[in-house]
């Protein structure tokens, strides 16, 4: 019985220390701002971007839709994670012709298994629209 107290006390004491360690989140740079800005993005938006993707380690670029796309911007619907979950949160609020630089921790990026690094991503907002079904 004691030894069953202890494993719980210590998963209990694991998981409070867990929940003390701030999760990395995105830091999200604004390099330019449009001189209107109409609507804000928000969730089931979709989007159309120019992006290119960096790893911060080394700053090579592992990804660029004017390189690897046939220079087409790439569109997905914002919040149902079509995108990284990087994406999903720093790209919220965002304005057409607006650029934004993400820097993504792997948790909310690619995750160890992927790139295993933080990645940042200059992006520019091409536009948006509400697509919501009638």
């Amino acid at each position: 019985m004691a030894a069953l107290r202890a494993a719980l006390l210590g998963v209990l004491l694991g998981c409070a220390a867990a929940a003390l360690i701030p999760a990395a989140d995105v830091k999200v740079e604004v390099l330019q701002k449009p001189f209107l800005c109409h609507r804000r993005t928000k969730w089931g938006d979709m989007m159309l971007v120019h992006y290119e993707g960096f790893l911060q380690s080394d700053g090579s670029m592992f990804h660029s839709t004017h390189k690897h796309n046939n220079g087409q911007p790439m569109w997905f619907t914002l919040g149902i994670r079509e995108a990284i979950k990087g994406w999903d949160k720093g790209l919220k609020d965002m304005c057409v012709g607006e650029k934004r630089k993400l820097t993504i921790p792997p948790a909310l990026a690619y995750g160890k298994e992927g790139k295993g690094a933080l990645c940042s991503f200059p992006l520019t907002g091409l536009g948006s629209c509400a697509c919501y079904p009638k």
